[in-house]
């Protein structure tokens, strides 16, 4: 039987983005390009401030630019500025030139051009456990690099045999990167290097793939990096995934169709359901509405229906409705069009990223997820 959750309930819910207003701890970074020429430009930081995403700029003066902000826990921060004319010129396929560090309070300092081969000098035990992993890194980045600038070159001088090879160097280079991130992950459990590079790692895909695997490394992490908010809310999404693994009951909701009626998921028991996750604003959830609309029409005579569960921008109710009728999507379709029920949704189903999916069969348990392109005809092909 289908657990039965209503989306719009929302009251004594409370969530790591709470915390993040409490114990932040302030830092400087503070830049010298050492060329005034690139005076009144912007520079670019991001980084994650408890729950939230942080993108702030600054302007050179004087060759030096300057950030403050605070951390609530060690944060892999991104600094970014446009590359210049002169290195367009010789490489016109990189736009920006960055660098990495870790934020974990006091002063960060930026020194020389190319940013991607400054000074950096950050206080702290991530950074130095992150410098250490970059150098182990670095030979891994620097093929996967070149063979992906000598594709684009290939491509653009329509030399197929010399896009395909380099192409083949990218993905081996891609996954050599992979087993050293795994290595340092494995080998240092109490580095918060590690627990973002876990975090990047739990995706949907590999949720769906291979749980067991994600769930045995954030059991190795030790006891404080899980109790971080990045800790927190990597939990939460692998004991998310595993209440909706395959065998287990789908999760009821109730949210409203275009017409402003309620419907609830469960009403469709005794079918086989796709609930298909999606947005009238993502390109690739529009890009995947082909492949839904051929499932549907090639199995709904054989007892399959599909519900589609928009998760649209807060009241923007016009541009999901366009949306349907633009690509022509006949089967039910509701929407979260308030921040409270996109965000019920997002963790009710611990919703990543969309595209996302999951097939449920006529007792309402799960059956499988994450299936785009073919692989869902093939799975409706195998049980129907």
């Amino acid at each position: 039987m289908m657990k039965s959750v209503k989306v719009f309930i929302t009251a004594g819910f409370i969530t790591g983005a709470s915390l993040s207003l409490f114990a932040q701890t302030p830092f400087k970074v503070k830049g010298n390009v050492k060329d005034t020429s690139r005076n009144g430009e912007k520079v670019f930081l991001s980084y994650f401030n408890g729950e939230k995403k942080v993108y702030t700029a600054a302007i050179i003066k004087d060759g030096m630019f300057t950030f403050e902000g605070t951390v609530k826990d060690p944060a892999r921060a991104t600094l970014s500025i446009s590359t210049s004319k002169v290195e367009r010129k010789a490489i016109p396929w990189i736009m920006s030139d960055k660098c990495e560090f870790f934020i974990e309070g006091g002063d960060v300092t930026v020194d020389g051009l190319p940013i991607s081969k400054a000074l950096i000098k950050a206080p702290g035990r991530s950074q130095k456990d992150f410098r250490a992993f970059q150098a182990k890194l670095k030979p891994f980045v620097e093929k996967e690099r070149n063979s992906y600038l000598a594709m684009l070159n290939a491509l653009a001088a329509r030399d197929s045999i010399t896009s395909k090879k380099q192409k083949a160097i990218n993905e081996i280079s891609k996954h050599e990167a992979d087993s050293v991130e795994m290595a340092f992950l494995v080998a240092n459990p109490a580095s918060h290097v590690s627990l973002g590079l876990l975090r990047e790692k739990i995706t949907a895909q590999a949720l769906s793939e291979d749980k067991e695997t994600m769930a045995a490394l954030y059991n190795k992490l030790a006891a404080p990096l899980k109790k971080t908010i990045l800790g927190k809310q990597i939990g939460e999404l692998i004991e998310t995934a595993g209440k909706l693994a395959p065998g287990k009951p789908a999760a009821d909701f109730v949210l409203n169709d275009t017409l402003g009626h309620p419907v609830r998921l469960s009403s469709l028991k005794g079918k086989y359901v796709l609930l298909d996750f999606w947005a009238s604003w993502c390109i690739p959830c529009r890009a995947e509405n082909p492949t839904v609309i051929k499932a549907y029409d090639r199995f709904k005579e054989k007892n399959f229906t599909v519900i589609s569960v928009s998760l649209e921008k807060p009241g923007d109710r016009k541009a999901w409705v366009a949306a349907i009728i633009k690509d022509k999507l006949t089967w039910t379709q509701v929407a979260a069009l308030t921040k409270e029920e996109g965000d019920n949704m997002r963790k009710l189903y611990g919703i990543q990223s969309i595209p996302m999916n999951f097939l449920i069969d006529p007792q309402g348990k799960v059956v499988a997820t994450y299936l785009r392109g073919e692989a869902l005809i093939k799975k409706l092909e195998e049980i129907l």
